[in-house]
């Protein structure tokens, strides 16, 4: 798995393009851990930090291992998202989702990461919400074949955010946990 990551970049905030509007934009660090287990029981696992900066149409998304050693750069904007590897090889897909399921051959939701880091449900499809806090704001729900938990929320949106998909014979987890 961090073989099929590797690639180039840090995790630090990275600037808003000028003229950006700044009530679309998120800017999050954090740490993450990725599992897939397949049907026959194989694992595989990847964690690390990430630096996650959209501007409600560019994103950048920075991986990097525990050790420091850089995993991936994702950039996306409106119809194309590029992936490079430290190795100089690029991967480009017409999405994010579409490009990590390229990638790793499992579907992550992007496009739904960037409505959850703000504690919202995304637009499309719809969501079953199985558990709100007190303020209303959505502690857990399903979307897109996903079982979403968030918690502690700040001002900006959760700070623990958990994704669960079993589809396939393929159970992928993934944890995210912001940095104050």
């Amino acid at each position: 798995m961090a073989a099929i990551l590797a690639a180039c970049a840090v995790p630090v905030p990275i600037p808003a393009p000028q003229g950006a509007d700044e009530s679309r934009s998120l800017s999050r660090v954090g740490r993450f851990a990725l599992r897939i287990e397949e049907a026959g029981g194989k694992q595989n696992a990847v964690q690390g930090s990430f630096a996650w900066r959209d501007d409600g149409s560019r994103l950048a998304l920075d991986l990097v291992s525990p050790l420091g050693a850089t995993l991936a750069r994702v950039e996306a904007v409106p119809g194309e998202a590029l992936l490079r590897e430290s190795s100089g090889k690029e991967t480009r897909a017409a999405d994010p989702d579409e490009l990590v399921a390229v990638v790793l051959g499992s579907d992550i939701p992007v496009s739904g990461l960037r409505d959850w880091l703000r504690g919202r449900l995304a637009a499309r499809p719809p969501a079953e919400v199985v558990e709100r806090d007190e303020q209303g704001r959505p502690l857990v729900f399903d979307q897109a074949g996903w079982r979403v938990t968030a918690r502690q929320y700040d001002a900006l949106g959760p700070t623990r955010l958990q994704m669960a998909r079993n589809e396939g014979g393929q159970d992928v987890d993934l944890r995210l946990v912001i940095n104050p």
